[in-house]
């Protein structure tokens, strides 16, 4: 009987490789803490190579929050100015860049205001942070490029970021100031899709966090 049970252990052993089943176990679960860690740190990637100064890293949350509420305002405000607004001026602010076919005028004068408010709302809710940041800022860059594109054609316009827009004087024109203006809107962006982590925040509450 004991040379049966024996024989029945050897041949467990072999099969599995000479290693008990416990030590196959531990050897399973540092396989797979290890593989966590390793992608906990890729995911990491820009975040952990950004060091910021200690005091500003303490602080990185807050500052994360105060950069969404001022992004949210901005751009709940400049979507219900647009939003306000009688249809025929929209158009007129859109149609007074000279860029879109007139099929997309009316669709991007009257989507543009509803879709900085709904941005505007993720952002101060903290919703999806980094997602909805990378999309303000290629709203942002859309925009900059289209005063710049105004300004290299030498139109007179007012850009109607704010609400109002199209033709003016020339004496009434301020591109350069606008550019720097959404260039500073742009790095508060920039901001969220590094620093997305805030507090306050529905990801938080969701488990919405890459980093």
């Amino acid at each position: 009987m004991a040379e049966a049970k024996a024989d029945s252990a050897r041949r467990r052993t072999k099969a599995t490789g000479g290693a008990p089943a416990g030590g196959r176990t531990a050897s399973a679960r540092r396989d797979s803490t290890t593989r966590k860690t390793d992608a906990a740190e890729a995911r990491t990637g820009l975040t952990a190579r950004l060091r910021l100064p200690s005091a500003i890293q303490r602080r990185q949350e807050w500052i994360t929050l105060v950069v969404r509420v001022a992004l949210a305002a901005i751009l709940g405000i400049a979507g219900y100015a647009k939003f306000s607004e009688p249809p025929a001026l929209q158009k007129t602010a859109v149609s007074a860049y000279q860029i879109l076919p007139k099929g997309m005028v009316t669709p991007v004068a009257l989507g543009l205001p509803v879709l900085e408010m709904v941005l505007a709302a993720m952002i101060l809710l903290g919703f999806a942070t980094r997602v909805m940041a990378i999309c303000v800022g290629l709203l942002f860059i859309v925009f900059i490029a289209g005063i710049i594109s105004v300004a290299a054609r030498g139109l007179s316009i007012n850009c109607g970021c704010f609400g109002g827009g199209g033709t003016v004087s020339k004496g009434q024109t301020h591109y350069l100031r606008e550019v720097f203006r959404d260039l500073g809107f742009l790095a508060l962006a920039a901001w969220l899709m590094v620093f997305s982590r805030g507090k306050l925040a529905l990801d938080r509450v969701l488990g919405l966090y890459t980093t």
